[in-house]
Parts: C-alpha cells; sequence; structure tokens
C-alpha cells in the first residue's frame, strides 16, 4: 500500500474524522480509530494533530469562519429586515454546504460543549440573537425569528436524504411563510397610531 503525501493524509484524516465523529460521536471516536481509516500509523496522524481537540478545531474552524462571514454580512447591513433576511438566507447556504457537520452537532452534544469550541458558539449565537432580536418587532415575531432559526438547523438534521438544492429551496419557503410580513410591537396602551 503506497503512503499518502502529506497534504493528502491531512485531508484524509479530517474526512475519517468527521465519519467517525458522526457514526461514534466525539468521545467515542479515539485518533487511533481515525488513524486505522485513513491506512496510517498514529504516528503520521501525530504529524498533523497531537491531540483529539486540535483535530476537532481544524474540522470545524472553517465551518464556523464561515458562519462568521455570513454573520458579518447580515450585519454590515442597515435596516432590521434587510439584515434578518441575509442571516436567513446565508444560514441556508451555510447549513447545506456543511450538512454533514451540523448533523454532527446536532446529534452530539459533547462537542457543542467542548472548551475548544463552546465560546466561539456562545459568541456566534450572541451575534445571531442582536441580529434578530429587534424590540420593536411584535413578541410573536421574535418568536417566529428563533423559531425559523432552530428549525432551519432541525431540518438539516432531520432530512438528510433530500438533495441539496431540495432542501435549500423548502427551508427558504418555510421561512418566508413562518415570518410572513414584518409585525411591529404595539404602542403603549392609549396611544394612537
Amino acid at each position: 500500500m503506497a503512503i499518502p503525501a502529506p497534504e493528502d493524509t491531512y485531508d484524509k484524516v479530517l474526512q475519517a474524522a468527521e465519519e467517525l465523529f458522526g457514526e461514534q460521536g466525539f468521545a467515542g471516536t479515539s485518533l487511533q480509530a481515525i488513524a486505522d481509516r485513513v491506512g496510517v500509523t498514529k504516528a503520521a496522524l501525530y504529524y498533523h494533530f497531537r491531540t483529539k481537540d486540535e483535530l476537532l478545531d481544524a474540522l470545524l474552524r472553517p465551518a464556523l469562519n464561515d458562519l462568521d462571514r455570513v454573520l458579518e454580512v447580515a450585519e454590515s447591513r442597515r435596516g432590521t429586515t434587510a439584515r434578518q433576511r441575509l442571516l436567513f438566507e446565508g444560514y441556508v447556504d451555510f447549513l447545506i454546504r456543511y450538512r454533514t457537520l451540523a448533523v454532527i452537532l446536532d446529534r452530539d452534544v459533547a462537542i457543542g460543549r467542548h472548551p475548544a469550541i463552546q465560546p466561539r458558539l456562545a459568541s456566534i449565537t450572541a451575534r445571531v440573537r442582536e441580529v434578530l432580536d429587534d424590540v420593536d418587532d411584535s413578541v410573536e415575531y421574535r418568536v417566529s425569528t428563533a423559531v425559523a432559526m432552530g428549525g432551519i438547523y432541525s431540518a438539516v438534521a432531520a432530512f438528510p436524504e433530500l438533495p441539496d438544492d431540495d432542501l435549500a429551496r423548502i427551508l427558504r419557503g418555510v421561512v418566508r411563510k413562518l415570518l410572513g410580513p414584518r409585525r411591529r410591537a404595539p404602542g403603549p396602551i392609549g396611544t394612537t397610531a
């Protein structure tokens, strides 16, 4: 058997880790199992990743960087409606692009709570809330935006058999229906608009 080049090994290790984390969970996957899946020695794996934590970081970093970019685009827009629309569209595209990782994060709570990942996820969650939370919106609309965000994520995990384009189209339609026209919070009692 030919020994893979180091750059090939790096990519193959990430692919094997993603597969095994999906099958066995983060805690249930050993570095040896990853090395075995790739067909390299554990020492060859250590050339790229000294620990499973480093490997997890390398696996999730590109996805989290892309999610940061989605948020940056949404945050840079003026007007709550435009920011929220860009966030939802970007979030759908992001989850479709990283479907396997989304399913892993959905099913393996340990990864989302991992000390190497949790602070970054908490920061992203806070930024999402800032984009979605407009006190001028009715409480019903604000609840709808929260349901839409969680529902998008859940649907990606629940329907892995749907083709990407079909799922993205359906999710965008569901978000449009769920959010509908923007509803503003009522003014104080006794005032007229």
